[in-house]
């Protein structure tokens, strides 16, 4: 059984004139939103093997401030542009060909995106998917396999 976890970055912070999105950081809801995401995964103790994150100041911040949470060091994170300036099927990409090996991943990144992939790997209709969105996905064959069978989403 392999887990994937999406996490959509938190409120990022629109108050900086002239900032590029790329480079905009956390609003201070992100921050307390985030943190809170943060209790949670240590609380029912979700271990990671991979992070995929996107390259965006806002989801570095976002990962940084889970991390603890996950019991994952941050240096070991892969930060890809793909995930900020691609669509959900660059993340499928990116987790077909995640080490066999692993068992679980966290992707950190952006909307429509994420909205899009979790529709596209559980079947399912999602009406929203806001900031600091967390989604536990299970997927029961291995990550070649990904696009085979329906994952099943459970958190």
């Amino acid at each position: 059984m392999k887990q994937i976890f999406l996490l959509r970055h938190a409120k990022s912070d629109w108050s900086t004139m002239g900032q590029q999105d790329f480079d905009r950081g956390l609003a201070s809801r992100g921050i307390k939103d985030i943190s809170l995401i943060s209790d949670y995964v240590k609380k029912n103790n979700f271990k990671l093997d991979e992070v995929l994150c996107s390259s965006a100041n806002r989801t570095k911040e976002t990962f940084d401030l889970c991390a603890d949470g996950f019991d994952f060091d941050i240096k070991n994170a892969k930060y890809y542009d793909d995930l900020y300036y691609g669509n959900h099927e660059s993340i499928i990409d990116l987790l077909v060909n995640v080490n066999q090996s692993a068992n679980s991943v966290l992707v950190v990144g952006h909307n429509p995106t994420m909205h899009i992939l979790l529709e596209q790997l559980t079947g399912l209709s999602i009406i929203k998917y806001p900031t600091s969105t967390l989604a536990q996905i299970i997927l029961q064959k291995e990550w070649k396999d990904l696009l085979l069978n329906k994952c099943e989403l459970k958190l």
